[in-house]
C-alpha cells in the first residue's frame, strides 16, 4: 500500500469538511430508479496473476446485471499510488464507489471518515452477515462497526519446486516440518559456482519485503510481539526479535541457501532460480498458467510454532457526496462476496462465505489441491497480522517500502546489527502505541 506522511494526509483530507458535514443521508434509492443505470467506479490494487481472475470477477458482475441498472467500471491504480490517490479523491469528493482494503490497516482512514462503516447500509440493503465466516468479520471491525467485507483470508506458506526436490532425492510427499529440515533441504537444492549461489535452496532477496516478512514471522515464532495485546507496550521479548534477524542473515552467510543478488523473486522462483519460496496465494494462478512443476507445504517450525503471516483481503466503501449510491454499492459488494467461489479456488486465499467453504467441490475446483491445499488448511497458523492502531503501516512486516523494511534493510546488507534495528523499531512503535 502506497505511504503518505501524515502532514500531507491531514492536507488532503482538511478539504472533506464539507463532504463530512452533510448531516443525515437522504432516503437511498436503488439503482434505475429514475430509469438510468448506475455506474459504480472501483479502485483496484491487483496487478499480479491474481488481477487476472479479479478481472473475470468484475467482468461476471457487469454480465449478471447488465439488465439491472448496475456495472461496475474498474480502474487499476498502482499499490504504492493508492493510498494517496484515495485521499486525495476523498478530499475533493471524488473517491471511488469501493476499492481493495486489507484488515488492520484502516484505522487511520475510519478516523477520518474516508471508509464508511457497513452495518447500517448493509441493514438497510436486506443484507444478512451470518454466512460469512465470524473470525473474517471479527478482523473487519474497528471499534465495533464493520468497516470491510472480507473476501479471502491469505497466508504465506512455502511454495515448492518438484523437479527441483525429485533431483535432490527429496520426498516431495514429506516436506520440511521444522527449521532444521528446512535448511536440510535448502542445502541440498542449491547449485554454487564457487562462492556464488546461482540458485537458492530458500529464495531470498536483499531487501525489501522477502527478508522482512520472513524475519517477522520466524520472529513470532521464536516469542517476539511487535506489541502486546492490549496494545500498551511496543517489542515484546526482544531477543527473539534479534535471534530471528540473526537466522535470516545465515541463510545468506552460513548455510549459503540464499543470494541478496535476488530483485525480482516471483520471477526468479518462476524460472528456476529458486527451490522454495515463502509467499501468498496471488502467485499461484501465474505459475499454474506457466506449466511450473510445483506444490505448495505450511510454513515450518522453525521456533516453537509454525505460525505465518496473516492478511485479510476484503471490499470497502468510501465517502460520497451522493449518498444514494451507498445501498447499491453495498449490493455489488454482496454479489461479488456471494459469487467469490472462483476468487477463492483460483484467484488468491480461503473463503471467507462458511457456505463455499461447505461445498462438495471446494478442494476440487481451481488450481489442484496440491497447488492451494496449504493456503487453506494453514490458516489456523495464519497468525501474525496487522496492529490495528493509527500508525499500522509503521507495524507491517509485508511491505518493501515501509517502516519496518526499511530498518531491517541495513541488517541484510550487514550494516548494522540485529540488536541496532530492532532497537529501533521498538523505540518507534511505542511512540505509535502511545499516539494511539
Amino acid at each position: 500500500m502506497g505511504s503518505m506522511t501524515r502532514r500531507t494526509a491531514l492536507q488532503l483530507m482538511g478539504g472533506m469538511a464539507g463532504i463530512l458535514a452533510t448531516g443525515v443521508a437522504p432516503a437511498i434509492r436503488l439503482a434505475g430508479a429514475a430509469g438510468k443505470p448506475i455506474e459504480l467506479v472501483h479502485w483496484s490494487w491487483l496487478t499480479a496473476s491474481d488481477g487476472e481472475v479479479w478481472q473475470q470477477m468484475i467482468d461476471s458482475f457487469n454480465a449478471a446485471n447488465k439488465d439491472k441498472g448496475m456495472q461496475i467500471r474498474m480502474e487499476v491504480v498502482p499499490d504504492d499510488q493508492y493510498g494517496t490517490k484515495v485521499l486525495s479523491a476523498a478530499a475533493t469528493g471524488n473517491a471511488p464507489d469501493f476499492g481493495w482494503g486489507t484488515a488492520g490497516l484502516r484505522a487511520d482512514w475510519v478516523k477520518k471518515g474516508v471508509v464508511l462503516p457497513l452495518d447500517e447500509t448493509f441493514k438497510q440493503a436486506g443484507i444478512s452477515l451470518g454466512d460469512f465466516v465470524p473470525a473474517g468479520l471479527a478482523a473487519s471491525r474497528y471499534g465495533g462497526k464493520l468497516y470491510m467485507v472480507p473476501m479471502d483470508g491469505m497466508s504465506l506458506q512455502v511454495l515448492l519446486n518438484v523437479d527441483h526436490a525429485t533431483a535432490a532425492g527429496l520426498d516431495v510427499s514429506k516436506p520440511p516440518q521444522t527449521g532444521d529440515e528446512l535448511l536440510a533441504w535448502a542445502g541440498k537444492m542449491t547449485q554454487r559456482e564457487g562462492d556464488k549461489v546461482t540458485r537458492s535452496g530458500f529464495l531470498m532477496t536483499g531487501s525489501g519485503v522477502q527478508p522482512t516478512v520472513t524475519w517477522g514471522i520466524v520472529a513470532h515464532q521464536m516469542g517476539f510481539r511487535r506489541a502486546s495485546p492490549d496494545l500498551k507496550k511496543a517489542g515484546v521479548n526482544p531477543e527473539a526479535g534479534v535471534r530471528a534477524a540473526q537466522w535470516v542473515l545465515d541463510l545468506f552467510d552460513k548455510h549459503r541457501v540464499s543470494t541478496r543478488d535476488v530483485t525480482d523473486r516471483y520471477k526468479a522462483f518462476g524460472t528456476g532460480n529458486g527451490s522454495m519460496f515463502l509467499t501468498g496465494p496471488w502467485t499461484l494462478n501465474g505459475y499454474v498458467q506457466n506449466k511450473l512443476n510445483f506444490i505448495s507445504f505450511q510454513m515450518p517450525k522453525v521456533g516453537k510454532d509454525r505460525s505465518t503471516y496473516f492478511e485479510l483481503g476484503g471490499l470497502e466503501m468510501y465517502v460520497q457526496k451522493d449518498q444514494s449510491r451507498l445501498e447499491v454499492t453495498a449490493k455489488a459488494l454482496q454479489w461479488l462476496s456471494d459469487n467469490s467461489f472462483l476468487w477463492t479456488t483460483k484467484g488468491r486465499g480461503a473463503a471467507m462465505r462458511k457456505s463455499i467453504l461447505a461445498r462438495g467441490d471446494y478442494k476440487t475446483a481451481g488450481h489442484d489441491w496440491k497447488v492451494r491445499g496449504a493456503f487453506i488448511d494453514g490458516m489456523p497458523n495464519a497468525v501474525v497480522g496487522e496492529v490495528p492502531v493509527t500508525a499500522g503501516p509503521d507495524f507491517t512486516i509485508y511491505t518493501g517500502g515501509g517502516f519496518a523494511a526499511k530498518t531491517m534493510d541495513p541488517v541484510w546488507a550487514k550494516q548494522t546489527t540485529p540488536k541496532s534495528a530492532v532497537d529501533a523499531l521498538i523505540k518507534q512503535w511505542q511512540a505509535d502505541l502511545d499516539a494511539g
